[in-house]
């Protein structure tokens, strides 16, 4: 039988025994790397799962901060919804996540969703870009908008000012 122990700290104490200045310059409650976080309501499948290369946890702020993000929205369907970031922000107490820098989604049908900032409303089941967009199918056409809204549960986009380029790509006429 193995047994681990694990010791918590606040980081913001002085701890001799932990002599890195970039530890003590972290200031969360709890820092973890490699993290999986799975987001699950009784009785009902995951709604979403966090993968990080690391996690900050602040419990006066009641929050959660996240470096290299990826995540899953609706992982036991098949039009779960994929996005990375370079970072991201749970809210304990309101349930959103928030990614931003450098933001990619892959699920919206057959598109590929860019922006630099995306939020989930739990309250709402939906996913919102509240910055300009593009999104890019298959083919190498582009959408592009002011901001969007994606229904969860309905698998419904709404795009505010689409503006279209569409690729010329071959359509199989000579």
């Amino acid at each position: 039988m193995a047994v681990t122990l694990f010791t918590f700290w606040q980081e913001d104490t002085d701890r001799q025994f932990f002599r890195s200045p970039d530890f003590r310059k972290l200031k969360a409650d709890l820092v973890l790397y490699g993290v999986k976080y799975r987001r699950d309501s009784r009785k009902k499948a995951s709604q979403w799962v966090v993968r990080a290369d690391t996690a900050r946890f602040y419990e006066k702020k009641r929050e959660c901060r996240f470096e290299g993000v990826k995540i899953v929205f609706m992982p036991h369907t098949a039009d779960s919804v994929r996005i990375s970031a370079r970072q991201g922000r749970y809210d304990f107490d309101r349930g959103t996540l928030q990614v931003s820098g450098q933001v990619v989604v892959d699920g919206f049908k057959d598109y590929i969703l860019y922006s630099e900032k995306l939020i989930y409303d739990p309250a709402t089941m939906t996913i919102k870009a509240p910055c300009s967009v593009e999104m890019v199918d298959g083919s190498g056409s582009r959408l592009k908008g002011r901001y969007m809204i994606y229904y969860v549960n309905q698998s419904r986009l709404t795009l505010a000012s689409p503006k279209a380029v569409i690729s010329g790509g071959k359509t199989g006429m000579n």
